[in-house]
């Protein structure tokens, strides 16, 4: 074993130093753990990019296993750093963000200005790519305190790209099937083990779930009372549909 290997003992005491993150620790415990889990996977790993891996996520599952869904523009990058007790400060990006709607949230948070994500790309920390103050996105992301965190696996899609049926989605209809589960098939055989499950295929020969079952469907219980789940289609059929039609675009 080489001299910068450690043992599993080591990394043991490693793990547990890090989890148990003591004062000073300068900002809420979440989100100190989630660096020191980061910090830790990456010095098990010999390639640091590796350390972030997404699984798939149809948007419904992202919407109900959110703390808050939000749809803005995102409008300037800034860094903070955080003093944790272990190794060096850790930089954290702050997005500023500028709020369109809430689809889900807490009454308080109606007016989400901030996003806070890991600096490192290898901690999950997501980059913003696309321009500023120019695009709408849909965010999900979870509450640390009064604080909105994100990840590069959180759903983050631009508006103009979401189908009408999602929007629909985010508006009216996801809500209803958070009791409802979405199993993503990802290699055979797959298949569900419970009436409230909905097998998720749209990735499974071409690994791209972007595709029919994401783009127009959700996982709803058959009627209000009963707890089977089966794949529904998110259309605008019905009375008022030109109306809701309307309404979901903007």
């Amino acid at each position: 074993m080489g001299k910068g290997s450690q043992t599993a003992t080591e990394r043991k005491a490693t793990s547990e130093r890090l989890l148990s993150l003591p004062p000073p620790c300068k900002m809420d415990s979440k989100m100190c753990r989630f660096l020191a889990v980061g910090v830790f996977l990456l010095s098990l790993k010999a390639d640091p990019t590796a350390a972030c891996s997404c699984a798939p996520r149809h948007p419904q599952s992202a919407y109900c296993s959110a703390d808050i869904v939000i749809r803005g523009k995102f409008v300037s990058v800034s860094k903070q750093h955080v003093n944790i007790s272990v190794g060096e400060p850790v930089w954290w990006i702050r997005h500023e963000i500028k709020t369109t709607k809430v689809y889900k949230g807490p009454e308080e948070m109606q007016d989400v200005r901030f996003l806070y994500t890991p600096s490192m790309e290898s901690l999950c920390g997501y980059e913003h790519k696309g321009p500023l103050k120019v695009e709408e996105y849909v965010i999900a992301g979870m509450l640390d305190g009064d604080r909105v965190m994100i990840t590069a696996c959180s759903f983050i899609q631009p508006w103009s790209q979401l189908s009408l049926a999602q929007k629909r989605g985010l508006s009216l209809d996801y809500s209803k099937g958070c009791n409802c589960t979405v199993m993503a098939c990802l290699s055979m055989p797959c298949f569900i083990s419970s009436d409230n499950q909905c097998l998720w295929t749209d990735g499974f020969m071409s690994r791209i779930w972007d595709g029919l079952q994401a783009k127009r469907l959700a996982c709803l219980p058959r009627s209000e009372s009963s707890s089977f789940c089966t794949w529904q289609s998110l259309s605008s059929q019905g009375p008022g549909s030109l109306r809701k039609s309307h309404l979901l675009r903007q």
